[in-house]
């Protein structure tokens, strides 16, 4: 059944003349990166047809704002969804590279050429870093270098880590020095980078829920209670008998801005993560669209329930 609609899936494609070529290479390398089985016009028709749908069913069940935001969620889960799950196997790489590497040490003291030691990795249980060997393996039994094999495992990766480990690896080799030693030496350097990552992640642990907080919970709710305030009014004027004139189109305005203003800062806390937690900004996109959903979804909850709240004490 799965593997039916795969195939149904695949024959939904975004027409080449409507993408340009360079984006829809580096889409083809970051599904490559997160073991996606779709080419780039495939997944971008998917997600676009899913777009569609979801702008037609916002716009007709609420209204255009939100029929826009559900198409712009929708695409941007089109490039996030790909890039998470290629990020959560760099980090798989990561965390099993050193103890890998400390592997290949031992067993080539014991006698084994480095060729050998590789196909060893491969089938010994280090997850996706031992599919990643096995690529490696593959692709010398079809005849390319090793050093070119190890280059493009780094670079599949996208991981400056396990690039600079590998090259560290090339150059010893290269120098003739004793294969063991460096990659002991290479595997110690790893762990004490990761040591440095995990450190900084605990240092800069409560600036990140500060921010997660305001941007999820403190600035929706406030915003949800002023948009909600309108409601408020015309409640407690009615119950008195007192007609209140307001102007709704400009009320409505003042609505929209303010949840723009919402998912606007849930992003802009993102991208702010992104930097404390990693020192790049870019890290922060994977967490824009979940967390400007979140906040959305808070803000308009306070607006609906708090009308009734008022009225019922």
């Amino acid at each position: 059944m799965a593997k039916k609609l795969s195939n149904m899936l695949k024959k939904i494609r975004v027409p080449k003349f409507l993408v340009p070529a360079r984006f829809v290479r580096r889409m083809d390398i970051l599904l490559l990166n997160a073991k996606i089985s779709f080419s780039a016009r495939e997944w971008m028709g998917i997600f676009a047809l899913t777009s569609f749908i979801l702008f037609v069913l916002g716009s007709l069940l609420a209204s255009l704002l939100v029929g826009v935001i559900l198409f712009g969620v929708g695409m941007g889960l089109m490039i996030i969804i790909p890039r998470l799950q290629a990020d959560k196997r760099k980090g798989q790489i990561e965390e099993s590279l050193p103890d890998a590497l400390h592997h290949m040490s031992v067993a080539i003291r014991t006698g084994l050429v480095l060729e050998s030691v590789i196909q060893e990795i491969s089938e010994a249980e280090y997850g996706a870093l031992s599919d990643e060997f096995s690529q490696i393996v593959l692709e010398m039994r079809r005849g390319r270098p090793l050093k070119d094999a190890l280059l493009a495992f780094s670079k599949r990766t996208g991981s400056k880590e396990v690039e600079r480990a590998v090259r560290l690896l090339l150059e010893g080799v290269e120098s003739g020095g004793p294969i063991s030693e460096v990659l002991d030496e290479v595997s110690e350097d790893m762990r004490a980078v990761r040591m440095v990552q995990r450190e900084r992640k605990t240092a800069t642990s409560q600036q990140v829920s500060f921010l997660a907080m305001a941007s999820l919970m403190a600035g929706p709710f406030v915003m949800g209670v002023v948009a909600s305030l309108p409601d408020i009014m015309v409640q407690s004027t009615a119950g008195i008998g007192v007609g209140l004139s307001l102007p709704i189109d400009e009320v409505n305005t003042v609505v929209n801005a303010l949840s723009f203003y919402v998912v606007a800062q849930a992003c802009s806390a993102a991208i702010m993560m992104g930097v404390v937690m990693y020192g790049d900004f870019k890290k922060g996109f994977k967490f824009m669209i979940p967390m400007g959903a979140a906040a959305f979804i808070v803000y308009n909850l306070i607006k609906f329930i708090m009308p009734g709240m008022v009225a019922a004490f």
